[in-house]
């Protein structure tokens, strides 16, 4: 019986999501971003376009996507810090 009852409770935290709760989203230092985009993104632009994109709200994956079709050479850790810079708050503004 008591079995039952730890089974019970496992499955209800498990469904209210305290056990299953998700991660909170990585945050990404700025100059780790800006190191990569300086490094591999003003071979051919400045990050001015790149500020610009982000300004129009254009998609910066696909636009990634693109860039890399053309050319850009990203390593898997370079595509997960963009990925995750891409959609921090104003990401080109550097900080004060």
């Amino acid at each position: 019986m008591k079995a039952n009852h730890i089974l019970i409770g496992s499955m209800l935290l498990c469904a209210t999501g305290a056990w299953g709760a998700q991660q909170p989203a990585k945050k990404v230092d700025s100059r780790t971003a800006h190191a990569i985009l300086e490094t591999k993104c003003t071979k051919c632009h400045s990050v001015q376009v790149i500020d610009a994109a982000l300004g129009a709200h254009k998609d910066m994956a696909k636009i990634q996507k693109a860039m890399e079709g053309k050319g850009a050479s990203l390593s898997a850790s370079d595509r997960e810090v963009l990925g995750i810079f891409w959609k921090q708050q104003n990401p080109l503004q550097k900080k004060k």
